[in-house]
């Protein structure tokens, strides 16, 4: 009861008039911005961040129990639970969206929505993206990367018939969240297919699928010793090596790691690595998926006020710019999504050199929705896939494992 009391007490006892958490990441940075929302705006504003290691646990306990906080920093992995329990609220129809919606690939809007509403605006934003070493391909005498998955396959064969690369392709395929389903979908999307349909059903399954034409595309590949075997342990954050240290030529990264890939001080062929579209197919022109962490109001926060402060995070301050998504890419390289930042002379003079801006949008264009990733029984089903696509590649009968997969989907479906 003391303690209850105590909390009240602290609610009660609010002198601030929009509250911010989220992990802290820059929180001096955080807290400048704030002073500079509080000087257009004449709303005080505060940053109590979480640890980010207990970023969820901390806040599913803070909202059962009754938050003090008014705009949060929300993972689209977390969207789906925080939006069904009520814990935040959609911004649908709030002054100015529609024009900031506009701003947005449809990729991103979607990644920021729930059962067709929209939940706040970006903090910051990509995609995943192609990559291949310019200085590799013109030694093998290509000219131009990749349009198509196989033309991939035959520009990756001539360099390592040439000796220029001994396993030229490097993917993660490892089986965990960021790996083997993530870079399945990005592929398959290229071959023109999906896992679930809009109604959520697999279809993943059925005769002459996106997916099972990705899978034998990556077996092929692996047989042939084109795609480096070592992808099948490799994980997010892992493959990068190998284009740093030159032993691969082409990969799926996400955007921002590209900034990596191209230092001098932690890579052997800076300068070398660029972007290009995802390839395609005869069946779609590219593929990808959207990452996005957002700025969301809560249920209990003044809705006017939390508005503003969202406005001025993710989309423009009262000057008119898109003055913090700017900074946060001009000073410490996060992804962004507004079309005017590809745009903005700064943003392009400082990413053009790890990042080819103009493809990086275009390839925004052909992101894919992911709804089926936001039901509660997505993480058990992906768990037992990941393994089963693994076997696949490794020879198992697909047909039969993919058909073990649906099978398990709709038993998942029917018990929710």
């Amino acid at each position: 009861f003391i303690a209850s009391f105590c909390f009240l007490g602290t609610a009660l006892a609010k002198d601030t008039d929009v509250e911010l958490t989220g992990w802290p990441y820059q929180v001096d940075v955080v807290r400048e911005n704030l002073g500079r929302f509080a000087s257009q705006s004449g709303l005080s504003a505060t940053f109590n961040p979480f640890p980010s290691n207990e970023y969820h646990t901390k806040m599913v306990a803070s909202f059962t129990s009754g938050t003090n906080f008014d705009v949060v920093y929300v993972r689209d992995s977390f969207l789906a639970e925080w939006a069904s329990a009520g814990w935040i609220v959609p911004i649908t129809g709030l002054p100015g969206v529609d024009d900031y919606m506009a701003d947005l690939p449809q990729g991103i809007i979607e990644q920021m929505s729930f059962e067709g509403e929209v939940y706040g605006l970006p903090y910051y934003s990509g995609n995943s993206v192609f990559v291949y070493n310019q200085r590799l391909l013109k030694k093998a005498g290509i000219n131009s990367p990749p349009k198509t998955w196989d033309e991939l396959t035959k520009q990756a064969s001539t360099l390592k018939q040439k000796g220029v690369v001994r396993y030229p392709i490097v993917i993660g395929l490892a089986a965990n969240e960021n790996s083997i389903l993530r870079n399945l979908e990005i592929i398959s999307a290229g071959f023109g297919g999906r896992f679930f349909n809009d109604k959520l059903e697999p279809v993943f399954h059925q005769k002459n699928s996106g997916v099972k034409k990705a899978l034998a595309w990556i077996a092929d590949g692996i047989s042939k010793g084109v795609i480096n075997r070592a992808s099948i342990s490799q994980g997010d954050g892992e493959i990068d090596k190998f284009l740093r240290s030159g032993t691969a030529a082409f990969t799926i990264v996400t955007d921002y790691e590209m900034k990596v890939l191209n230092d001098p001080k932690k890579s052997d062929e800076a300068g070398n690595i660029k972007n290009a579209l995802v390839p395609g197919s005869a069946d779609a022109v590219s593929g990808t998926i959207g990452y996005v962490r957002l700025y969301s109001i809560t249920s209990e926060a003044d809705k006017a006020k939390a508005w503003k402060l969202v406005q001025f995070l993710g989309g423009k301050d009262a000057t008119g710019a898109y003055y913090v998504p700017k900074r946060w890419a001009l000073e410490f390289g996060l992804g962004f999504s507004p079309a005017p930042l590809y745009k903005d002379a700064a943003v392009r003079n400082s990413i053009s050199g790890w990042i080819n801006p103009d493809i990086l949008q275009e390839q925004a264009k052909y992101g894919i929705n992911r709804a089926y990733r936001f039901v509660p029984y997505f993480s058990d089903w992906e768990a037992d896939a990941w393994s089963e696509f693994q076997e696949i590649i490794n020879g198992a009968d697909m047909d039969s494992s993919l058909d073990k997969l649906a099978k398990n989907w709709n038993e998942l479906k029917a018990e929710y």
